[in-house]
């Protein structure tokens, strides 16, 4: 009788074993998973990825400096011109000239007004600077067509802010007529 009590025992002391460990596996299962501060996305192969660290893709590299302008401002209001209430896109170049050697240039603002602008006056809303006038240039090729080279127009250079880097860049853009 020693011997079924005892084999009693060791079956009874497995059983509570194996239901204990059942149970366990069963609670794990059923638990939520943690949930982190970062979003994650995980597809059903296991795969799971954390955009932490990572720029956005739809958010734009280059930011211009109106959209942060006062965080980083160089010019104070009180010096800004008629010339810097207004984007560039809205200038329309009306005639270029020289005068004295210096060539300079005849831009209308939206207002309907025409301003002249020569090499380093300040235009646009971003702190842009002029930094060359160029002039049309037309050259007859070996077949005797007329060829345009360049157009008339003014270049400007403006300030933004790499919105990766945070670091301030120079972009060059155009006025033309």
């Amino acid at each position: 009788m020693k011997t079924w009590l005892g084999g009693l025992m060791r079956f009874s002391g497995f059983l509570i074993i194996l239901v204990v460990v059942v149970v366990a596996a069963d609670a794990a299962q059923q638990q939520p998973a943690k949930e982190s501060n970062s979003p994650s996305v995980a597809a059903d192969d296991g795969f799971s990825y954390s955009p932490l660290g990572r720029r956005d893709p739809f958010k734009a590299l280059i930011e211009k400096k109106e959209t942060i302008s006062k965080q980083v401002n160089t010019r104070p209001e009180k010096i800004k011109g008629p010339l810097e209430k207004y984007e560039l896109a809205q200038f329309r170049l009306m005639a270029i000239m020289i005068v004295k050697g210096t060539p300079r240039a005849m831009v209308k603002a939206p207002d309907g007004r025409s301003y002249t602008v020569k090499v380093s006056d300040y235009i646009g809303m971003n702190e842009g600077r002029v930094k060359r006038i160029e002039t049309k240039v037309i050259e007859i090729d070996s077949t005797g067509m007329r060829v345009e080279k360049s157009p008339d127009r003014i270049v400007v250079e403006e300030s933004g802010i790499d919105s990766y880097s945070g670091k301030t860049i120079k972009e060059s853009r155009y006025i033309v007529m």
